[in-house]
């Protein structure tokens, strides 16, 4: 029974974060990018992401605060979610980090346009039960103990690469809210493409296996907020049935996609209306994303490398 522990770990805080929003009937408690979280450090293999525990709480906790204060800078929406992008990205680069996430924890509140405190409040909570619980799960030997090793600083190449890899997104950004197709960008979207970009990641390997993982994420979340909306019962059980298929499935597909759990979860905080084309603009954005890691992927090796001063 022990492999099963990290599981109905990630289940629980998914669940309760739920439905503590659902209750309260505070909507800024979701903070989906939870369920990646839970996925990389419980349930994959080896810890999802080279950071410390201690920089993962920073990060999340400094993400969240300044993601709440980009929405009260007077800006075209679209011009805030580049510049969000462009600030997460920066952050990310010069974190001596791979914790992705935190890109998340800066966009979710400028696509929401809300500027509320409850948000930062819950992102800090829910990452420091994350942590205890990750803390105890290594004491009991339960999950593998993360190692973490600061990576350098970033010379020009790779702030030329991170420049280039924010631009492209911000076309993408553009086309998607000009025409009225915002989740095609999703916040965990954004966190993929920002993973899809490595060399080698599984998106370029598997590009394929990677894009249905995360259409069944999506297709899932959206078919069990459905199913709560017409049945009238809680959505937070819906919520709990979806993470653990979603789970489930990475597991059996030896796949572990982090920011794929988290837009399972998204379905549960975006409005009723939007719901039935949730899945499909999720399904287009990441094709586009992982065509523009492919292709980037291909050509990179080729290009010739920054002459180093």
């Amino acid at each position: 029974m022990k492999k099963y522990i990290p599981f109905i770990c990630a289940v629980i805080l998914v669940t309760g974060m739920v439905a503590m929003a659902e209750i309260s009937g505070e909507k800024e408690i979701l903070f989906p990018e939870i369920a990646a979280i839970s996925a990389g450090a419980f349930v994959a293999p080896k810890f999802a992401w080279n950071t410390s525990l201690s920089r993962m709480f920073l990060l999340l906790m400094g993400s969240a605060i300044i993601g709440t204060l980009l929405v009260l800078i007077p800006l075209p929406f679209v011009v805030q979610m580049c510049l969000a992008f462009l600030v997460a990205s920066v952050i990310l680069t010069y974190s001596k980090t791979t914790f992705a996430p935190m890109i998340s924890a800066i966009v979710l509140p400028v696509m929401m346009h809300s500027a509320s405190i409850v948000y930062p409040i819950s992102a800090i909570i829910l990452s420091a039960i994350v942590i205890v619980t990750r803390k105890i799960l290594e004491r009991c030997n339960l999950v593998t103990p993360a190692n973490f090793s600061p990576d350098s600083l970033p010379n020009e190449q790779t702030i030329t690469d991170m420049l280039l890899r924010w631009l492209l997104g911000c076309a993408v950004i553009l086309v998607a809210i000009w025409g009225n197709c915002k989740m095609m960008v999703a916040p965990p979207l954004l966190v993929a493409y920002t993973e899809f970009w490595k060399p080698n990641s599984g998106a370029q390997r598997q590009p394929l296996k990677v894009n249905f993982l995360v259409a069944f994420c999506a297709v899932t979340g959206t078919i069990f907020r459905l199913m709560a909306l017409h049945f009238g019962y809680y959505q937070f059980l819906s919520a709990g049935i979806t993470i653990l298929l979603v789970l489930l499935l990475m597991q059996k597909m030896k796949t572990f996609i982090p920011p794929a759990s988290a837009l399972s979860i998204l379905a549960f905080l975006i409005p009723e209306n939007q719901l039935l084309f949730y899945p499909i603009q999720i399904i287009i954005g990441t094709a586009v994303f992982t065509g523009i890691s492919l292709i980037h992927g291909k050509i990179s090796p080729k290009l010739p490398a920054l002459p180093e001063k």
